[in-house]
């Protein structure tokens, strides 16, 4: 079935692939009696006359195969959005030139530095950044996760 995991979205195209794997799929379902031979019939000349998902979904929705697919296919949680990984990286420039010029001072001076002046801009830098992180992971990334998962329950029931 790794054919049909685009199927999430109605309007996306399929090919000739996608258009085999859903009547192997229909052919299964004869084979466990969800089916009668008219029924698969029927089903097969709309699913190879289907354009978009959502074509050839109209024959298949109501099958236990097609619902085991798209169950599957529920969105998890997303991985870490890129704007934090760009937060990150746009934090640690700073840190690593403040630390780099401490250490060459450190170098020159011969060690007779007073105290480590970098920690005034690796601080709040590390404080705002986590901060942000921390909110992304505890609010932003649940209420996605909740409206996408509302989203998903709708458009089943709106079948």
């Amino acid at each position: 079935m790794s054919s049909l995991e685009h199927f999430r979205d109605r309007g996306v195209r399929i090919g000739d692939a996608d258009r085999n794997a859903l009547s192997e799929l229909l052919r299964a379902s004869v084979d466990k009696g969800y089916l009668t031979l008219e029924e698969y019939e029927e089903r097969v000349s709309t699913v190879m006359e289907a354009k978009t998902v959502g074509d050839a979904e109209e024959v298949l929705f109501d099958l236990p195969a097609y619902q085991a697919i798209i169950e599957t296919q529920e969105p998890g949680a997303d991985p870490t959005p890129p704007w934090i990984k760009w937060l990150w990286a746009g934090v640690s420039i700073p840190i690593g030139i403040n630390i780099g010029v401490w250490a060459f001072v450190l170098a020159l001076t011969g060690g007779n530095t007073q105290y480590f002046w970098p920690i005034w801009v690796v601080m709040p830098l590390l404080i705002v950044a986590g901060v942000l992180t921390v909110a992304e992971r505890k609010i932003i990334r649940p209420a996605v996760d909740e409206k996408r998962r509302k989203e998903c329950e709708r458009r089943r029931y709106r079948r």
